[in-house]
């Protein structure tokens, strides 16, 4: 039999495969819940800026604010799992890159440009006026570029029986993989997950904020728990949609075929349900954070058996070509050992810097620089703003006290003058 994809590297696997799978699985989940926010939150920055009210505008500027700092990380975190792909499906990835080629190559410069464009839309947000949306809808196009492209490399790369067909048909390089029908149900899942991580992101974040801001905090929270809510309901649907237009043999795999695929896809329909029903008996909670926190945690469990449900459809389908079970492996557990300090220590290197971004940090003329990742819109009060007049020595005369000063006071009571 002439095996349709390229011989398998004679260098051994650095480590066994379930190890190396574990670090896939963990590495690809901190990734998804990075890019889910960048996509997302590109998308309701732009709904809110199109609504122009001050509290969607203030909802908007806090996701366009942390959207420089989550793509770099996105970026950072996104390094390890596409390394452990390509260790372990190293001829069917590269391949199907190959067979894409320009729309692959093109994500380097399209990524640049998003990445240049939020960091100038975070800098200038208030000068931009009503170019925001707009930019934010260039933004979300090329992002939304960027993730398709990837739906279809890591589709084609489950079809090596059409690499040579493809290849010879368009050997220039400028082509998709547009015939597979799981193509758009598995991007429109991932683009759906996107605005319900985004949505819960800002509920949770509004829910902190009643404190310091009842009603932006209260309508905050409420607003991104319903597009959670809205979002989750909906990709249940077009989950649904891409299992239907699975091969049988994978398929199969999630449904009894595969013990580890059939408790995934078990576990991660519960663990949906389950931050779903959270988000909703929050929206009407005086204290939604419980709530909220638990719809997040059910939330990455379900990201979770959503990443082993694909690498489990992933070896079904190319069982019959590819068995990376068994691959040859050699295990060299200091080079692992080594990746492994690297990846905690920036883990804890992106901890700092959030800590960092939290306080804020100083400008020239001594003032701070605002609202930053947690502004808690608690600011310094001036005595201008108190109402409350400096007493100079040329006040000779005796001090009137207005008809208030018996009487007890609220913080926010503003001088008649």
């Amino acid at each position: 039999m002439i095996t349709p994809i390229p011989p398998v590297d004679a260098i051994p696997v650095p480590a066994p495969i379930w190890f190396l799978k574990t670090l896939l699985y963990v590495t690809f989940l901190i990734h998804v819940i990075f890019m889910n926010l960048i996509l997302g939150g590109n998308l309701l920055a732009a709904v809110f800026a199109f609504k122009g009210k001050a509290k969607h505008l203030a909802a908007a500027r806090r996701l366009v604010v942390i959207l420089p700092y989550v793509t770099a990380f996105a970026i950072l975190f996104g390094v390890a799992p596409l390394l452990f792909v390509q260790v372990l499906y190293g001829p069917l990835f590269y391949t199907s890159a190959i067979l894409l080629g320009t729309p692959f190559i093109l994500i380097i410069p399209v990524l640049i440009t998003a990445y240049s464009l939020m960091y100038a839309m975070a800098r200038w947000w208030e000068r931009l006026g009503d170019l925001r949306p707009w930019l934010s809808l260039v933004n979300l196009f090329l992002l939304g570029y960027i993730g398709f492209v990837w739906v279809n490399i890591f589709t084609l790369m489950l079809e090596p029986d059409r690499f040579k067909d493809k290849y010879l048909a368009h050997p220039g390089g400028w082509q998709l993989n547009l015939v597979d029908p799981t193509v758009l149900p598995r991007f429109l899942h991932m683009f759906l997950g996107a605005i319900a991580v985004t949505g819960l992101y800002l509920a949770i974040r509004g829910a902190r904020r009643i404190r310091f801001e009842p009603e932006q905090g209260r309508w905050q929270f409420r607003s991104g728990a319903t597009w959670f809510a809205g979002a989750t309901i909906v990709n249940m649907v077009v989950g649904l949609w891409w299992l239907v237009d699975l091969p049988k043999d994978e398929m199969t795999a999630l449904m009894g075929g595969n013990m580890f695929g059939s408790i995934a896809l078990g576990l991660g329909l519960l663990a949906g349900l389950a931050s779903l029903a959270l988000a909703l008996l929050g929206i009407n909670s005086l204290k939604p954070g419980r709530y909220l926190w638990g719809a997040a945690c059910a939330l990455v469990v379900t990201l979770l058996c959503m990443i082993v449900m694909r690498d489990v459809i992933r070896d079904a389908a190319l069982r019959t070509y590819y068995d990376v079970a068994r691959t040859a492996t050699h295990p060299q557990w200091g080079a692992i050992g080594l990746f492994l300090v690297l990846f905690a220590a920036a883990i804890w290197l992106s901890v700092f810097m959030l800590n960092v971004l939290k306080k804020g940090a100083p400008v020239d003329n001594g003032a701070t620089r605002g609202p930053g990742l947690t502004d808690s819109g608690v600011h310094k009060a001036s005595p201008a703003e108190s109402g409350i007049r400096k007493l100079l020595p040329s006040d000779s005369g005796p001090i009137k006290a207005g008809p208030s000063t018996s009487g007890v006071h609220r913080l926010d009571d503003q001088d008649d003058q």
